[in-house]
């Protein structure tokens, strides 16, 4: 038996040796009569079309009111969550229960400062005739949440900024936030199940300033995120028939998060240079659509497979731009506009699984469109043109301008190579 382990493990190690030498020698091939064609192509006719949209700023990690620059913020919302963040069976419904008394009621914004010289005001509202939601943090914008909705706010009440003092393993840390005594406000039309459960921040008076909140969406190892802190007392009736007889419990309390939350930013005027090029910004909702008709009449054979497919735009020269990244996506829909146009929302349907995206760089922003050319070229899909917009992580004052067709040296290429047989 012994002898038999022995003669296999010896065959196996030659074995294995021998494929070691073979794996060290390279493979050769001679591909010179594969009639294969390696080419490249310039193309240069490529326009654009500019559109607006109102700003999407939700999902930011702060909340603001004030002026920035050209920029105005008109009012906050916030929705708290209907379920307490200690437990599921503690709900704002539960809060109105007879039993209940409570004691104390808080409303709590962390100021995203360092220092506090002149403190602001702010004022709370809330929204008790509306039954429906009052906002969306996707939708909700200034054209459709104007001067006429924030009027239907009814008054709470008001508060300063303020500084306070908390410990962390017992060692003192301040902090700065605005706090509002919401006690009146908890009554059966804002806590009830059907309801809203909205509140609206504003500032009373224009100061020139921008005052910045944390957002729920801002991650922080401290608890950050606009709450509201109810306080109360529960009574417990040993005999459920005789109420004369109670049990009260200590003060207890339950906090209720933000879920939703949402600055209404009014951007500023559309410039001559923003309808004039090819324009993207965030914070002004401008986007613009690529036309790549071209495409269309590439005479290349069947079995074509590209390589590369490099579409690169100039930028007009602008020293305040650091960094810009901007998404591009192919459209699945016809559109049909000419000059720069104005849009309530953007509608149009494209191929969500051909989105790529460029950073501008050295003047320049680059797009491998590679995927996109080739399920084209195979009649995976339509060639509608390809539709341009930021990166919602880029600031909002920015505002990048393309060189469109029409610039004598500086316009839009694409280049592609492919491989034909």
């Amino acid at each position: 038996m012994k002898t038999y382990y022995l003669t296999y493990i010896l065959v196996t190690g030659m074995f294995l040796v021998s494929i070691n030498g073979c794996m060290e020698e390279p493979l050769e091939a001679d591909l010179s009569n594969a009639n294969l064609l390696l080419d490249t192509l310039n193309l240069y006719d490529i326009e654009g079309v500019t559109y607006q949209i109102p700003p999407s700023i939700g999902n930011k990690s702060r909340l603001s009111l004030g002026d920035d620059n050209d920029f105005k913020y008109k009012a906050i919302l916030l929705k708290t969550s209907f379920i307490s963040a200690q437990s599921i069976q503690w709900t704002l419904a539960s809060l109105i229960d007879t039993s209940i008394i409570v004691d104390s009621a808080f409303f709590t914004l962390r100021l995203a400062i360092d220092s506090l010289i002149n403190p602001a005001s702010f004022s709370l509202f809330s929204f008790p005739n509306v039954t429906d939601s009052v906002f969306s943090e996707s939708k909700s914008h200034y054209l459709n949440f104007t001067d006429s909705e924030i009027s239907t706010g009814h008054y709470v009440t008001s508060a300063l900024e303020e500084e306070y003092e908390f410990f962390v393993d017992s060692v003192a840390k301040s902090v700065f936030r605005t706090r509002f005594n919401v006690e009146d406000m908890l009554d059966s039309t804002f806590m009830d199940t059907s309801l809203n459960y909205t509140v609206m921040l504003t500032l009373d008076d224009e100061d020139g300033e921008l005052h910045s909140f944390y957002s729920r969406e801002y991650f922080s190892s401290e608890n950050t995120t606009p709450v509201l802190d109810i306080y109360f007392r529960q009574f417990i009736y040993p005999d459920s028939a005789d109420t004369s007889q109670d049990t009260s419990i200590d003060t207890l309390h339950r906090s209720f998060n933000v879920i939703s939350d949402l600055s209404i930013l009014v951007p500023p005027a559309i410039t001559a240079e923003d309808t004039s090029f090819i324009s993207l910004s965030r914070g002004k909702g401008l986007r613009s659509l690529i036309s790549l008709d071209f495409l269309d009449s590439l005479d290349l054979p069947k079995q074509t497979t590209f390589d590369k497919a490099e579409l690169t735009f100039h930028i007009v020269p602008d020293t305040t731009i650091s960094s810009f990244s901007i998404y591009a996506i192919p459209l699945q829909d016809t559109v049909e506009f000419i000059d720069f146009a104005y849009f309530d929302e953007d509608n149009f349907n494209v191929y969500n699984y051909l989105t790529v995206s460029g950073t501008v760089s050295n003047d320049k922003v680059v797009f491998n469109i590679k995927r996109f050319l080739q399920d084209h070229y195979f009649d995976n899909i339509n060639n509608l043109g390809i539709k341009l917009y930021s990166n919602v992580k880029n600031n909002i004052h920015s505002t990048i301008h393309l060189y469109s067709s029409s610039h004598d040296s500086l316009y839009p290429k694409l280049f592609i190579q492919y491989v034909a047989p």
